[in-house]
């Protein structure tokens, strides 16, 4: 399980992350136009402005003597407006003057940057020579887990579809990463919003985090990706061999293995025809285990002796091939962990 692919850099020549997605909920079978006054009512009564400066100012707010008054100041934030017009550079010194903007001009989606040296919106007037150089100094570690990727293990959806079948995937994903980045790396201010679309996002505000520079949330991210892969190139998995990465040895006892087997399998009918194990088989890479997996597969597909759910079925004989074969005791465990977590980690 890692976040999917969109870990976001301090210094992305564009802002992304929080998106307040602000298009009202399909309430028919027919998709409804997009309207304005329904925009204009939730900013009005709604929008959580001093909630947003209080978070984003992080006791910066000139309450106190010693804080940075100009901090929220330096934030960057972007507005997509009607049409796909798109603002860069917004800032504001407090909560009342984004209120009054956004109220203004009603943006579609408010999009979230960093803090910077000075004030972006007054950016130009710093040349590069210049003490005062307009940079990025601080930035979120922000990930963006999408539903979609997870396409290859869900079979009820597919792209932008969701339902209560897939979603727990979402659920396991927060849970696995949270946990790990925690545990793992000591971070303790964590917030998981729901995109607006089809999946999640993680900010890690912790001042730590937030000074992170390139390559260390680069590290980050590359902690999390254990396996990769795309639709070109399946990805391989050991069975035996060295120990497992901690972050899935942790995630599958806690998590992982309960929610494969008592959900995922038959909610997903992730083993019921040829064409899904077989995406399966093509993890591993030693020939005899995948072909003797595949007559045991197919063998019980022609056996009626059983009313248990096939997916069941076929997981146990995968079990018992790989406690019987020729992967030791010792090592039984481990390889399980190793199919499961590649299992549910898309690559």
């Amino acid at each position: 399980m890692h976040p999917r692919s969109s870990l976001t850099s301090l210094f992305n020549s564009t802002t992304s992350s929080l998106e307040f997605q602000l298009m009202p909920k399909m309430i028919t079978d027919q998709e409804l136009d997009f309207n304005p006054n329904y925009l204009k009512l939730y900013y009005g009564k709604l929008f959580p402005f001093t909630d947003i400066f209080r978070w984003m100012s992080y006791g910066n707010d000139g309450k106190h003597p010693g804080c940075d008054s100009s901090y929220f100041g330096r934030r960057e934030f972007s507005f997509t407006l009607e049409n796909d017009i798109y603002l860069r550079f917004q800032s504001f010194n407090n909560a009342l003057e984004l209120e009054n903007s956004i109220k203004e001009k009603s943006p579609f989606k408010i999009d979230i940057g960093p803090v910077y040296t000075v004030d972006p919106a007054k950016r130009h007037a710093y040349a590069q020579g210049d003490n005062k150089v307009f940079a990025p100094v601080e930035r979120e570690l922000i990930f963006d887990i999408d539903m979609s990727d997870y396409d290859d293990v869900r079979y009820c959806c597919s792209g932008a579809d969701v339902c209560l079948n897939c979603w727990p995937l979402m659920t396991i994903a927060i849970k696995v990463i949270d946990t790990a980045l925690r545990d793992d790396f000591g971070f303790k201010h964590i917030l998981w919003v729901y995109s607006g679309r089809r999946g999640v996002h993680c900010w890690v505000c912790d001042q730590k985090a937030r000074r992170l520079t390139n390559e260390q949330r680069a590290a980050i991210a590359d902690y999390f990706r254990v396996y990769k892969g795309n639709e070109n190139t399946h990805k391989k998995i050991s069975l035996t061999g060295a120990a497992l990465h901690p972050f899935l040895a942790t995630s599958y006892t806690s998590v992982l293995k309960h929610f494969f087997e008592k959900n995922l399998l038959t909610s997903q009918n992730l083993l019921a025809t040829e064409e899904r194990y077989e995406k399966i088989l093509d993890m591993i890479p030693d020939e005899s285990i995948a072909s003797k997996l595949r007559g045991k597969w197919q063998d019980s597909r022609r056996s009626s002796s059983t009313k248990e759910d096939i997916n069941v079925v076929r997981w146990e004989q995968c079990k018992q091939l790989l406690q019987s074969g020729k992967i030791s005791h010792k090592d039984y465990e481990g390889a399980l962990k190793r199919l499961c977590s590649a299992i549910l980690t898309p690559g």
